[in-house]
């Protein structure tokens, strides 16, 4: 075979959608990329070949073969794994001697039977089971329904004069398919007669048309049938026994959320095809199709993505944006349920946590939703973006910053120059084969420029880092490296190296690389270098008060270093010090070398536990009070990097500013909420009040609760306060006495009256929907200080309503709230408002009301650094109206 005809078969495999460089095509042939080039260039002359794009130049047959896909079933059934059953049972069904089984698909509405018989019919294709030219026909039995004549005739044909109105013979359904695979979906809705008739086709390969006696007609034809019933009662028995290949698709619930993931990826991806532009959808969109009431299965998920790429695209074209994004503010109410998924919530974050960004991109090809498994972790550009997020959210300055990425970037390159073991032969099917061969030729020609050796563990981790180099550059996302000034000075030799490798990426993949990816490249070349990491000198121990704070400040501290560095000790209230001293000494006794300490402590009267240790433990120790999680990570930080205790010491005692990062309220979790009713000895008319709201108000589950108290003993009631209010908050008092509290007070008379009760529930309900706020919409938030946030504004909108319109619904709170949260979050991302419609109108019937919020709003101005649009102003006066906005 001429090399133009290897070339030319082998372009078979590429199409329009999926074209080849002639990089590409000269490393899979092993011909050099001239000849190739020219041998491609030939074959467009030929019109065999044609070719799209420059720098690089792809090329693709313009008569492709059908792309191997042998596996099919078994490609769709890894993203779905509960499907593995029927993915073997449809095998089964078309491989089956000699021509095939017929199938019933059975399942709840919009399951996905429709698209699992076109899977079927691609995997007979793909088999051979089916000529390349057989039609795949689909019929809903169920569109004919009311007319059982033209539904059997539709099926198996029309003789002319069969019934009044067929005036010409039709070919029918099996006719058509014939040769190939009918899909009757709604099965159940033909009638007996049509069943009967479809059984003998069945058992003996002929039909007659609808009024054909005289002559019989045969056609080879796989059925696959799809019902929503029970077959024991909807279908004929006999028809039944003549399909044993029943597959039941399970619902979209019983699939897991992983499996709705994939689902959602896969039909997200199906709408950039249709619109021929990439999408970017929200973290927070993804989470909320996770957690939405579906109740029509894969079906309303299709239908629903669909609809939400719809609007964002009108929207793309409407306004000129430079894409198609979707986020979950534009989301319908029920979609945006999802996000409150009280049930799933956990395992939704934790399959979706917070992300190192807001959005997701989708094109036709793939999606940075999901990577492999095996290169989670391992993606460098990942890494700093996510630890920039996560201390940007912790409030670190630019110089603490830079300092904790140096120690991130040079913990992940020790990482691949140990002596442990990797699994080369996996390597291929993680990264594929054409990187598994470029990471060879760079170590080859780094260790011949260097004259050094380099270990599998580094081969195996430049590798999976060239994937991800790979896949950003074809994301269109820029390669940035923080130390890059910091390895061109302190290595430029392998920086030099590292670049003369770069060429031999950029040849293979035909892309262009910055010099900041030579940095990256350089430091997998320092593997004597890296042999000589300092082994930590101290010990960071941190204590404090409470069920986990100690533990929760050196969990996070660890996660940003990437090294357990860190330990914490949690001390109750109720434990006595000498627990927790004792429980930290025998941690300390129990190490093999030990080490010095640095104590970090959240109270003074702590301190002690330092000159207890270094007496009994002899070694040396420092304390530390007033501990912060910036004082946890500087601490750890410089004992990562091998500094002394006195290094350490001083370093973390300099820390300055600790007023700066720390919050200004108290994170609570949630307390109860309490009614108090009051009388002179907490019996008498405050049981009997408590008694009827017991049975008159919902306490919601036991959030509320109703306390009688005695208002003689002013030492007990004063206490009894006390202590409420410091496991919970005091919503109102009821009783002939008034307490001097800020709470809203109520008389007895009140607490009769039907309309002051509702009031009264308002007061539970108004707490309980805020409550959800806080828990549920802070974590969605950019903003870094989102339950801080949400908390300020509730008593913006509180003043504000008690100025303007003291009568508004503690709904329209909530809503106004949330919606004020929302807007300082896009403002705070740089993000446009939308446009308050019938300006003028509005603004002649509430000048006054305008002017009063636009004042107020100055405060939110200054304090959260933004500017709110005039539009704005007008939505939040209509709020407090409770004015339409159309």
């Amino acid at each position: 075979m001429k090399r133009i005809d290897k070339i030319a078969e082998l372009l078979t495999q590429y199409s329009e959608k999926q074209p080849v460089t002639a990089s590409e095509m000269a490393e899979q042939l092993q011909i050099t990329r001239a000849n190739v080039s020219s041998d491609l260039n030939q074959l467009v002359k030929l019109g065999k070949a044609k070719k799209i794009g420059t720098k690089p130049v792809y090329f693709f047959s313009t008569t492709p073969t059908i792309k191997n896909e042998e596996n099919i079933l078994d490609d769709f059934i890894k993203k779905s794994p509960s499907l593995f059953h029927c993915g073997e049972q449809a095998k089964a069904a078309i491989l089956y001697p000699p021509n095939g089984m017929h199938i019933l698909l059975t399942g709840e509405t919009g399951v996905g039977k429709s698209m699992f018989a076109e899977l079927i019919y691609t995997y007979a294709l793909v088999q051979n089971k089916l000529k390349a030219d057989s039609n795949f026909i689909t019929f809903n039995c169920a569109d004919y329904a009311n007319n059982p004549q033209l539904l059997v005739g539709s099926i198996f044909g029309v003789l002319k004069g069969a019934y009044t109105g067929a005036d010409h013979d039709r070919v029918g359904l099996l006719e058509k398919a014939n040769g190939g695979i009918l899909f009757l979906d709604e099965i159940h809705r033909l009638p007996p007669e049509g069943q009967e008739m479809l059984f003998t086709f069945i058992d003996r390969g002929i039909y007659r048309r609808l009024g054909e006696t005289n002559s019989e007609r045969q056609a080879q034809v796989l059925l696959v049938c799809a019902t929503t019933e029970d077959t024991s009662s909807s279908l004929l028995q006999t028809f039944i026994r003549r399909i044993p290949m029943r597959i039941e698709i399970p619902s979209l619930v019983d699939r897991g959320l992983e499996e709705r993931l994939n689902l959602i990826a896969t039909f997200f991806q199906t709408e950039t095809k249709k619109l021929r532009t990439p999408i970017e959808v929200s973290t927070n969109t993804i989470r909320a199709l996770l957690g939405y009431h579906c109740p029509n299965n894969v079906g309303q998920l299709k239908a629903d993505i669909q609809l939400l790429c719809a609007k964002a695209y009108s929207q793309f074209i409407a306004r000129q944006e430079e894409t198609i994004k979707i986020s979950s503010y534009e989301l319908p109410h029920y979609i945006r349920e999802g996000l409150y998924n009280t049930e799933d919530r956990k395992k939704i974050w934790l399959l979706l946590p917070n992300m190192n960004t807001r959005f997701f991109l989708f094109n036709e090809e793939e999606t940075t939703l999901f990577l492999p498994k095996e290169t989670k972790g391992n993606d460098i550009y990942q890494i700093i973006e996510q630890k920039m997020s996560d201390m940007e959210r912790i409030g670190l300055n630019i110089s603490q910053t830079s300092e904790i990425i140096d120690t991130t970037i040079t913990n992940y390159y020790r990482s691949y120059n140990t002596d442990s073991v990797v699994d080369l032969n996996n390597l291929e099917q993680i990264v594929g084969s054409e990187i598994v061969a470029t990471a060879n030729k760079v170590c080859e020609k780094a260790s011949r420029l260097l004259t050094i050796y380099l270990s599998d563990n580094v081969r195996y981790g430049l590798a999976l880092h060239l994937y991800n180099t790979i896949q950003r550059v074809k994301r269109g996302q820029t390669i940035i490296n923080p130390r890059i000034v910091e390895i061109k000075q302190e290595h430029p030799r392998l920086f030099d190296a590292a670049q003369h490798c770069l060429s031999v990426i950029e040849s293979d993949f035909s892309i262009r690389l910055p010099e900041d990816e030579a940095g990256f490249l350089a430091l997998f070349f320092t593997s004597d270098e890296s042999k000589s990491k300092k082994r930590t000198k101290v010990e960071v121990i941190v204590v404090a008060h409470g069920e986990s704070t100690a533990t929760s400040m050196a969990n996070v501290v660890n996660k940003l270093l990437g090294e357990q560095i860190a330990i914490g000790f949690d001390m109750n209230l109720e434990e006595k010090p000498i627990v927790t001293l004792t429980n930290i000494q025998n941690y300390l006794s129990a190490k093999n070398q030990l080490k010095d300490v640095l104590l970090l402590v959240d109270m003074g009267s702590l301190i002690n536990f330092s000159d207890e240790l270094e007496k009994n433990l002899n070694i040396q120790i420092r304390c530390i009070e007033l501990v912060s999680t910036l004082h946890v990570l500087e601490a750890s930080r410089k004992a990562s990097l091998g500094h002394g205790l006195n290094e350490v010491f001083e370093s973390t005692k300099n820390i300055r500013g600790l007023s700066t990062y720390k919050k200004n309220y108290e994170e609570q979790k949630p307390g109860k909420l309490y009614i108090l009713t009051l009388c002179t000895t907490g019996e008498g008319s405050a049981q009997l009040i408590k008694k009827m709201l017991d049975n008159r108000l919902n306490l919601r589950g036991g959030a509320c609760e109703i306390v009688s108290l005695q208002i003689t003993d002013e030492r007990l009631l004063e206490q009894t306060i006390t202590n409420l209010s410091c496991s919970g908050k005091i919503i109102c008092t009821i009783g002939t006495f008034q307490l001097s509290l800020a709470s809203p007070h109520f008389s007895i008379t009140d607490a009769l009256d039907e309309t002051k009760t509702k009031q009264i529930q308002s007061l539970i309900d108004y707490e309980i929907a805020f409550e959800g706020m806080r828990t549920n919409i802070a974590n969605m938030l950019v903003y870094k200080d989102g339950e801080q946030l949400i908390v300020s504004i509730r008593e913006w909108v509180e003043t504000m309503a008690a100025q303007i319109n003291p009568d508004i619904s503690y709904e329209i709170k909530v809503g106004l709230a949330c919606h004020i949260v929302c807007m300082i979050d896009r403002l705070k991302q740089g993000k446009n408002v939308s446009c308050f419609p019938q300006t003028s109108t509005f603004q002649e019937k509430f000048a006054v009301e305008i002017a009063s919020v636009q004042k107020n709003s100055q405060f939110l101005e200054t304090y959260y650094a933004i500017t709110i649009p005039k539009d704005e102003i007008f939505y939040i006066t209509a709020f407090f109206m409770n004015e339409s906005f159309l």
